[in-house]
């Protein structure tokens, strides 16, 4: 596997964990933890759908790499970041987590 950057890899991680969550902070401000609507405002549109969707599409392949992948216990790592943030988080931190160390 090709080396990283591992700086770069943390910074993509945390950036892909501030930004979703500080969009949901938004909406929880506005509408509390108002479930059903959150859940129609990200499905209420086809073009909403089809993001909502890709992401969902994306933390499923961050786990099958997660779980696929030589990472012994780390693998819970990536797998908790996909399910609890996202693959904007999980991706750059499975590849932090399986570069080869420089």
């Amino acid at each position: 596997m090709k080396t990283y950057n591992p700086s770069i890899l943390a910074i993509f991680a945390l950036l892909g964990a501030a930004i979703p969550y500080a969009a949901l902070a938004v909406f929880i401000a506005r509408h509390g933890l108002d479930i059903p609507e959150l859940l129609s405002q990200i499905f209420g549109s086809p073009g909403a759908a089809f993001f909502a969707l890709d992401v969902i599409m994306g933390a499923l392949f961050a786990i099958y790499l997660a779980v696929v992948s030589d990472l012994d216990s780390k693998r819970y790592w990536v797998i908790a970041s996909a399910l609890l943030v996202g693959p904007a988080c999980a991706l750059p931190l499975y590849y932090r987590l399986a570069s080869p160390r420089q």
